[in-house]
């Protein structure tokens, strides 16, 4: 007996019979569901008029066993609307802007159009982008997940349509993505800080739940570690990639005795902290240093110029464009085709804040 906790609902299913080395047809999956075959396809389909509970336990089936939908009859089945759904975090972030811009621009290349959606890092706001996306048969979804809706994403694959994680992943999500390596970026960062003989960085990390902030706060240790020097825990602090976080942890980070540099992980976080130190009148770097993950134009623009960590975002956009339109026209499902997993590399632009 297996049992999954796919939508919520759990249902028992005795696969006793079903050999683990044989691929399910729609006839088979439907048995084990207890469903006909028709039922299973209007779910993978995504119509409408079928029962919530005939869904999940037909969903469960589907992801238990690994099923696959053919890929001639899906092809079949699903006309090209030559277009791609992109989720991003937030519209107003020139990170994400830049990123939605470069798949746009690889995508108006191939004739496909793009349909933009502000997820604002709300899984609920990103589940239903996700619905509505699928109810418009896109032909392959772009996204920079908030990594609670792997179920959903899931359904879209099984569905035949293809996913193209950026800058974040979903944990055990099997499909192609596109990444920065964040915590080597970071660890370069905060050892060159380190070796203009600062002692005492403050960190203003990101959320925790999220692989970017995880791996930034990773390289932090492990600059220290390769440097030879012992974290002192109380400067670091962990924000939400938001302005007004940055400035509060500033604020909380600065009362601590000795702290003689600042490290921050975003460059929204960065606004404010570095906001926030000018308000009180510290120099840069004669009173405190400064240092910052993400290397927007202003950093080149005040003075001193803010040492920063630039990150390829336009590269960001256009690889997983690149990805999906790949995935697209070949038709091969992730299973025929392993996922392809990008690595950037970020650069270390030195200025005069440290």
């Amino acid at each position: 007996m297996t049992t999954s906790e796919q939508y919520g609902k759990i249902f028992e299913i005795d696969y006793n019979k079903y050999s683990m080395e044989k691929k399910l047809n729609i006839e088979e999956v439907a048995a084990y569901a207890g469903v006909s075959t028709a039922t299973v396809s209007r779910v993978i389909n995504n119509y409408p008029f079928v029962k919530e509970e005939t869904r999940r336990k037909v969903l469960q089936v589907i992801r238990e066993t690994n099923y696959q939908v053919n890929a001639v009859a899906r092809n079949l089945r699903r006309r090209r609307t030559h277009s791609i759904g992109v989720i991003i975090s937030n519209v107003l972030s020139s990170f994400y802007s830049i990123i939605a811009k470069a798949v746009e621009d690889i995508a108006i290349q191939n004739k496909f159009s793009t349909v933009l959606c502000n997820g604002g890092d709300n899984p609920q706001k990103e589940l239903d982008y996700l619905k509505v996306l699928h109810e418009n048969r896109v032909d392959g979804v772009i996204l920079s997940p908030t990594g609670k809706n792997r179920d959903y994403l899931d359904f879209l694959i099984i569905s035949g349509i293809p996913v193209t994680v950026v800058d974040r992943t979903v944990e055990g999500l099997q499909c192609d993505t596109v990444m920065i390596d964040n915590r080597e970026a970071s660890c370069e960062a905060v050892r060159f800080i380190l070796q203009r003989g600062y002692r005492h960085i403050g960190c203003i990390a990101g959320p925790q739940d999220r692989l970017t902030g995880l791996e930034r706060l990773r390289g932090y240790y492990d600059a220290h570690e390769a440097e030879g020097v012992t974290v002192d825990e109380r400067l670091v602090k962990v924000g939400d990639f938001m302005i007004e976080s940055g400035r509060k942890q500033a604020l909380e980070l600065l009362e601590q005795e000795g702290i003689d540099a600042l490290y921050v992980s975003n460059a929204d976080m960065a606004t404010g902290a570095y906001t926030f130190i000018r308000e009180k009148g510290l120099r840069i770097p004669q009173d405190i240093a400064f240092a910052m993950f993400d290397d927007p134009e202003w950093a080149s623009l005040v003075t001193p110029g803010v040492t920063a960590v630039r990150q390829p975002v336009y590269s960001l956009g256009s690889t997983a464009a690149d990805l999906i339109l790949h995935r697209i026209m070949d038709g091969k499902s992730y299973a025929e085709k392993e996922p392809v997993k990008i690595m950037l590399k970020a650069k270390l632009i030195r200025r005069s804040s440290v």
